[in-house]
């Protein structure tokens, strides 16, 4: 027998909305808003739902006329950020809600956004990461060599992560393995730099540092998802614990082998012109690393430049603390303000922007200095 009309379109939209929600979540849509979303897209349906997120699984609830209701469980791993991908599933979740599509229309939409391939290829990625490092080798305070220094152990950092592309089962051993890459690389070659290893390490681990997860962690147990944001917190201690682990081993190896290097002297300050040079180069690497679709570009860079500006701007009268708090707050305005302008994800501007403030470093040095004893 079949289902009645009215019930061949429930589990229609219900189907679509389980399906959006999943990629959404594997795309990096945090629990605020992808709960706000469920319930606009269920209500657009004539649906009352319930929905519950966790990093790692989707819960949902319908309440259907005549029924008692329906419950499901997605199980969601592989979590990974596409600023490009993520516009695409946007377009479509706006679309349909303002019914301009039908939901067979949207179901073979989202059929060709998750089979589209990434914009960037992973070999440039790879690029992406030694730029990263190399900028923010100069964001910690250090001269041409250690950017120089960090910028070798991006290049150990992209080719690992080229090689968990093809090697699937090194992928859930990335951070430790990059920290230990990075860590050896910087401790073995820094008496030829005559740079500081610390700082070339800390800069070699940028695109590592979970500091985004702890913003977005903070930013949910802030708007009343605790178990989402607790489980989050969790997730990015463990990636600091990680990383601490990588670090210790890595450079317990190569002063193994090659013994200590000297402490480095950090380089006087570079000309002003670096400056605007390095935080561009920042932008456009981030963009790369995060996918992001060409057009987009200029809003990432503008994304980093905020607040950096605001940061040192305000950081010699209101004291650092006050400074990130004003510069995070700045980043917020402006990547809220341009998602409104363009109809856009926020999270396209405001992860470059909090990156740049490098949350996850000081639980890192922390970790670090655990490590050690201290």
């Amino acid at each position: 027998m079949n289902p009645a009309p009215a019930e061949q379109d429930f589990q229609e939209a219900i189907a679509f909305t389980k399906r959006l929600g999943r990629a959404l979540h594997r795309n990096g849509a945090p629990a605020y808003r992808l709960e706000d979303v469920l319930e606009v897209l269920s209500g657009t349906f004539g649906l009352r739902g319930d929905f519950f997120t966790t990093p790692s699984a989707l819960f949902y609830s319908f309440d259907l006329p005549g029924e008692g209701g329906r419950a499901y469980l997605q199980r969601v791993r592989g979590t990974e950020i596409q600023f490009a991908r993520l516009v695409a599933l946007d377009r479509v979740f706006n679309e349909v809600v303002l019914k301009k599509i039908s939901i067979a229309e949207a179901n073979a939409r989202l059929d060709r956004v998750l089979a589209d391939r990434a914009p960037w290829h992973p070999l440039l990625v790879g690029f992406a990461f030694v730029a990263a490092s190399f900028s923010a080798a100069f964001f910690y305070g250090g001269g041409i060599r250690e950017m120089l220094l960090a910028a070798a152990c991006g290049i150990g950092l992209g080719a690992l992560s080229l090689l968990t592309r093809s090697v699937a089962s090194l992928a859930r051993l990335f951070e430790p393995l990059g920290a230990f890459i990075v860590a050896f690389l910087a401790t073995a070659l820094a008496s030829a730099f005559g740079a500081s290893d610390d700082l070339a390490t800390l800069a070699g681990l940028v695109a590592l540092v979970p500091g985004f997860s702890i913003t977005v962690a903070a930013t949910e147990l802030a708007t009343g998802h605790p178990l989402s944001g607790t489980g989050r917190m969790a997730n990015a201690f463990m990636t600091l614990m990680m990383l601490g682990i990588g670090v210790a081993f890595g450079r317990s190896a190569a002063e193994a082998l090659l013994g200590s290097a000297p402490p480095g002297v950090i380089e006087e300050a570079l000309p002003g012109w670096w400056e605007p040079a390095t935080l561009v180069l920042a932008g456009l690497s981030l963009g790369v690393v995060f996918q992001a679709a060409p057009r987009h570009f200029l809003a990432v860079v503008a994304a980093v430049f905020v607040p950096w500006f605001v940061l040192h701007g305000a950081e010699g009268h209101i004291g650092l603390e006050g400074a990130l708090f004003l510069a995070a707050f700045a980043n917020g305005i402006f990547a809220h303000a341009w998602a409104r302008w363009r109809d856009l994800p926020s999270m396209i501007v405001r992860l470059p922007g909090m990156l740049i403030l490098v949350p996850g470093g000081t639980g890192f040095l922390s970790i670090s200095a655990l490590l050690e004893g201290d």
